[in-house]
């Protein structure tokens, strides 16, 4: 089951924040898929096929969380990148998001009464 987390920091620590858990899913969840990986072409050249295919399954479930982390990086740096550019061209985010998250409702709203 997949949750959402909120953490909170400063504005401008945000992608040395996003570098750390880059560095993180490097150290850690890389180090997996290749270890499985590994395991799999051993189990293979050993011709033991089904010890093989579950060490790829592994490599692959582990590939699609490292994704799912991926994109959630993703989706922090660009908000962050927003967030910026809004505030170079003397945009107050707060009010922004404000406005962003009113429309959303409306279509929300519109939405449920076509239904």
């Amino acid at each position: 089951m997949k949750v959402v987390v909120s953490y909170a920091c400063e504005l401008e620590d945000i992608p040395e924040k996003v570098a750390e858990l880059l560095g993180n899913l490097e150290e850690n969840d890389l180090h997996f898929v290749t270890a499985e990986l590994s395991d799999a072409r051993s189990h293979s050249d050993e011709k033991n096929i089904s010890e093989a295919l579950e060490a790829i399954d592994r490599a692959r479930i582990q590939l699609t969380k490292i994704d799912n982390s991926l994109m959630d990086y993703a989706s922090i740096l660009a908000g962050y990148s927003k967030t910026t550019a809004d505030i170079q061209l003397g945009n107050d985010p707060a009010q922004i998001n404000q406005e962003e998250n009113n429309v959303n409702s409306e279509a929300e709203e519109t939405n449920d009464q076509a239904s």
